[in-house]
């Protein structure tokens, strides 16, 4: 990964044991996740229904209530029907190969309340250790949008943001298209 040791050689690790500081988390992280066991991962989206660009038999289901779960289940089925409102559920899916596109939850909720922003919230367990607790992360991410909006307002300044920093990366300055 980026993160290596000049002159390391690639590893394929058995056991990930993470104790490290966030620098280390910041800049291998990805990495990491690529061998880390992880029991489950589910992304939660909600927005309001204005927001999304449902196909197929989600087009067609309509809100109950203040807040409805329209979608709960595997990645890969979620990602033809929800196409412009899952790409974050997706990318979770190839970080987590372990689990990937059948085993990481998608959930899309509707909700009237979320008029300017969506929601994501993304849960990572693992497995449970002698004494029957496991290790479990939950984040929590509210990105303003315009109302009807399928993408947040943060996400294109995170995105150049992000063009600009490949730029300056030591082993690859510039940008390449593959």
């Amino acid at each position: 990964g980026e993160g290596r040791i000049k002159g390391e050689k690639a590893r394929h690790p058995d056991l990930v044991v993470e104790v490290a500081h966030p620098k280390i988390i910041h800049e291998s992280g990805a990495e990491i996740l690529r061998y880390a066991n992880l029991l489950s991962l589910r992304v939660t989206m909600a927005t309001h229904p204005d927001g999304f660009r449902l196909e197929g038999p989600l087009a067609t289901v309509h809100s109950t209530g203040p807040r409805t779960v329209l979608y709960e289940g595997p990645v890969r089925g979620l990602c033809p029907l929800a196409p412009r409102n899952s790409n974050t559920m997706a990318a979770a899916a190839l970080a987590a190969p372990s689990l990937g596109f059948d085993r990481v939850i998608g959930v899309l909720v509707a909700d009237f309340s979320l008029k300017d922003m969506h929601v994501v919230d993304v849960e990572l367990s693992g497995p449970p250790g002698p004494k029957g607790r496991s290790f479990a992360v939950h984040t929590h991410r509210e990105n303003p949008s315009e109302p009807g909006a399928v993408t947040g307002s943060a996400t294109i300044t995170t995105f150049w943001r992000s063009l600009l920093g490949c730029c300056h990366l030591p082993s690859k300055p510039g940008i390449h298209l593959c």
